[in-house]
């Protein structure tokens, strides 16, 4: 095996891993990433999202750079959650790569990170990607798929999740949006769905850029889907 994707294999041995992935884009993905490492607690987040990198953005941590040790490159620190992103290398310039270049610094982010906590959170990109194929190199991850209740995001939706299962995973679905809670009543705009349901809370808006500040309805919600983990 190749160093560098020795050296990220052994940054997850024993850890537990979580990729919190979908196929379709637009679906609050890299929100619910956040949340669930702010929920979980005493976790390591890593964007893999190299391109867009949305986690600096909803943690407030724009043209922040990481900081390098003896250990590699130390992660942002917020409450108990520790963050890993390339926008803390390239700070907040946009990357072009070529496809053969995205696994070794998707393989790279991972190696060279300072990982100390057991559980680590994955946000991927939309799409079945380099990404997906990177971590079945180096780790055993649980997989988290994210969609919403629409027709089209469950069809895209789909061909992820038949290639997981194919490759022996057993996903867990998260439904973002999939209902509103009116005054106790459960009403569900997008009809029926499969999966963990996540209530709509327009205020989740308010807290981008303090996405660690937020406690409302789906932060509580999340609280009950992680015991299902």
């Amino acid at each position: 095996m190749e160093p560098l994707r020795q050296l990220a294999k052994d940054k997850l041995a024993g850890k537990k891993v979580y990729a919190v992935m979908s196929a379709k884009g637009g679906v609050g993905k890299s929100v619910i990433s956040s949340l669930l490492a702010l929920t979980m607690g005493g976790t390591t987040l890593i964007d893999l999202d190299i391109h867009t990198m949305a986690i600096p953005k909803l943690f407030g941590l724009e043209g922040k750079l990481h900081e390098v040790s003896k250990n590699g490159i130390e992660p942002f620190e917020i409450k108990t959650t520790k963050i890993v992103s390339l926008s803390g290398i390239v700070k907040d310039n946009y990357v072009i790569l070529p496809g053969g270049n995205q696994s070794s610094i998707m393989e790279s982010l991972i190696a060279y990170s300072h990982i100390d906590t057991n559980t680590v959170i994955f946000d991927l990109p939309p799409g079945l990607g380099d990404e997906i194929l990177v971590l079945e190199r180096i780790t055993d991850f649980t997989p988290i798929v994210v969609t919403t209740p629409s027709k089209i995001s469950k069809k895209v939706v789909d061909y992820l999740m038949r290639y997981l299962r194919e490759r022996g995973k057993e996903p867990k679905i998260l439904v973002n949006l999939a209902y509103m809670d009116c005054d106790g009543k459960v009403v569900k705009p997008f009809g029926e769905y499969e999966g963990f349901g996540l209530p709509i809370d327009p205020s989740i808006e308010e807290y981008i850029g303090r996405i660690q500040d937020y406690e409302g309805a789906v932060k509580e919600k999340l609280k009950e889907f992680i015991q299902s983990l």
